[in-house]
């Protein structure tokens, strides 16, 4: 009996050893996990900030790169550009474009994915394409100019859209062209716009090409940030652009803007017009009604 108890003691201490080293070993486990939960935490937090200091309005220059077709890059004038562009801290690449004499633009997406970041090349979909003055007019005597932008729509993925860049406007509106070419060259831009949803811009030469391209550049630099604070996005220049809330103030001027794209129509006109017709719906709805009513109206407007 008392050789059994003995060994009854000696398993009782063993199992309380063994307790205490699985005690031990739990708590040294839990505090373990308690450590590397906050490396992890501190991990995902140092990410976040990383992807958020990326995104800052002050560093879209480092998250754009600027696409040139190589047409456009072994230019002698597109030499001119990539090195102006360069000089002001854009990043610029060359390669053969879907559609020749294109620019495209790449950014950078930063995310923050479980304490680590990944950064991946986005492409935007907006195209500016290159065409010199001269080439409208040919295009226009064509009767090629509608054809030509359908055509690229197509090559195109879904979703893109083309902003026409028209270089080189001097020669139109400063040489001795008949009065009749530059109406038909108005016209055509703004066909452009109405059957093709296409933006047109007019530039001199190739500083205002470079102010156009880091204007495009900077906006969609910004883009992460403006959408991160839930702010406004537009693309264009405080000086010259028109800007449109969220709560849809400064439409009127933007309408008022576009009436004036329409030959014959000044300012004065085109106030007027929008003060009775605030928007192209009601303007189009009242067309619609009564078309000779309408233009009586409107004439005496």
């Amino acid at each position: 009996v008392h050789s059994e108890y003995g060994e009854f003691q000696t398993f009782q201490h063993y199992f309380k050893q063994i307790n205490l080293s699985l005690s031990i070993q739990i708590k040294m486990s839990t505090k373990e996990e308690k450590r590397l939960q906050k490396e992890k935490e501190k991990a995902i937090r140092q990410a976040q900030a990383a992807v958020a200091k990326g995104m800052k309005k002050e560093n879209w220059m480092n998250q754009v790169t600027v696409i040139l077709d190589s047409g456009i890059a072994n230019d002698k004038g597109g030499l001119e550009v990539a090195t102006a562009l360069e000089l002001e801290g854009l990043k610029c690449d060359s390669r053969v474009q879907l559609i020749p004499n294109t620019i495209t633009f790449e950014r950078i997406e930063m995310q923050a994915d479980d304490g680590s970041v990944q950064q991946f090349k986005v492409s935007e979909e907006i195209v500016l394409l290159i065409i010199p003055a001269g080439t409208i007019l040919e295009l226009l005597a064509g009767q090629q100019l509608q054809s030509r932008i359908k055509a690229y729509y197509e090559i195109l993925p879904r979703g893109y859209k083309i902003t026409v860049v028209v270089c080189e406007v001097d020669k139109i509106f400063k040489s001795k062209r008949k009065k009749a070419d530059i109406i038909a060259f108005e016209e055509a831009l703004l066909d452009l716009q109405l059957d093709h949803d296409i933006s047109t811009y007019l530039i001199k030469n190739n500083s205002e090409l470079v102010d156009h391209i880091r204007m495009f550049s900077k906006a969609i630099g910004e883009r992460p940030h403006r959408l991160r604070t839930n702010k406004d996005l537009f693309i264009g220049s405080s000086k010259d652009s028109l800007f449109v809330d969220k709560d849809g103030k400064g439409y009127l001027q933007v309408f008022c803007a576009q009436l004036q794209e329409i030959r014959g129509v000044n300012e004065a006109i085109a106030s007027a017009i929008s003060t009775q017709y605030p928007s192209p719906v009601i303007l189009h709805s009242f067309l619609s009604s009564s078309s000779d009513h309408a233009i009586a109206t409107l004439a005496d407007i």
